[in-house]
């Protein structure tokens, strides 16, 4: 491997962040402007949330490397995430932005950092022999299910932590309502 392929491997989980931040500024007016089938509607709060487990996913595997088993199983791993990413690139943002005819929050970084990154990697990984076509297929339709699903799972502890974020918060402003009336 050289530097410059182990530095985009690096700059891989700050695109996800940059992303997911593109993302989390949108995200809630977007959902709540279309069907709910295609996205439920999520509270930024709730979706900065998730988005930021997400990119603490995408340091640790980068910042782990020297613990995982071999060479290969890392190569795997990054397949999977560059595939993830180079997947969500087409599923949701670009599908959504044609399907709804409107911008869908992070299409724009997915396009310019994502999608070039992700293929460049992914390209990389094959030219340099590090893994087999058949194994990098295999680590991106894995990579990508993986996506969907802690996508969902995130989104979740995102609901769960912002209803007791919006609890506490109510509770402090009775407490100080109730200090101000004494």
């Amino acid at each position: 491997m050289t530097n410059g392929f182990e530095i985009l491997i690096f700059i891989l989980p700050i695109a996800f962040a940059i992303h997911n931040l593109e993302e989390i500024f949108g995200m809630e007016k977007w959902t709540n402007s279309i069907p709910a089938y295609i996205h439920a509607p999520v509270t930024t709060r709730q979706f900065a949330i998730a988005v930021a487990l997400f990119s603490v996913v995408g340091f640790v595997i980068i910042f782990t490397k020297n613990h995982f088993p071999s060479e290969e199983f890392y190569m795997k791993i990054i397949s999977g995430f560059a595939g993830m990413l180079f997947s969500n690139v087409f599923f949701p943002h670009i599908i959504a932005t044609i399907f709804l005819k409107k911008y869908a929050p992070g299409v724009i970084s997915g396009i310019l950092i994502n999608l070039p990154l992700s293929s460049i990697i992914l390209y990389s990984i094959f030219y340099h022999n590090l893994l087999t076509s058949k194994q990098i297929l295999i680590s991106v339709f894995i990579g990508g299910l993986s996506g969907i699903i802690l996508a969902f799972i995130f989104l979740k502890v995102g609901k769960y932590f912002d209803h007791i974020l919006i609890n506490f918060t109510a509770n402090n402003q009775n407490k100080r309502k109730c200090k101000y009336k004494n």
